[in-house]
């Protein structure tokens, strides 16, 4: 599989996990759905022959981490939620 493609498959999930997390942050409790999204986001990459699961998760992190980096004029609960993201990641 490209890169390319890896990277847009990585970035496709990144975008579903932002959007929980600027939800949230406007007050709509879609935050229970960020679990399941991470798990279903790590098993379609990992079935896409994106990286085995271990790599896959360290993907997903590296984006939210990266993520996290650029947040300064979000309001706290996005940042916040993104932290919970990671969390559920085991970082």
């Amino acid at each position: 599989m490209a890169m390319e493609t890896r990277t847009l498959l990585v970035e496709h999930y990144l975008l579903l996990i932002k959007n929980i997390a600027y939800l949230t942050a406007h007050g709509i409790q879609y935050l229970e759905r960020m679990e399941p999204l991470l798990l279903r986001a790590i098993d379609h990459l990992h079935v896409a022959h994106v990286a085995d699961a271990p790599t896959c998760k360290a993907l997903l992190t590296l984006a939210i981490e990266d993520e996290l980096c650029h947040v300064h004029s979000q309001h706290p609960q996005y940042a916040h939620s993104l932290r919970m993201a990671l969390q559920s990641l085991g970082r």
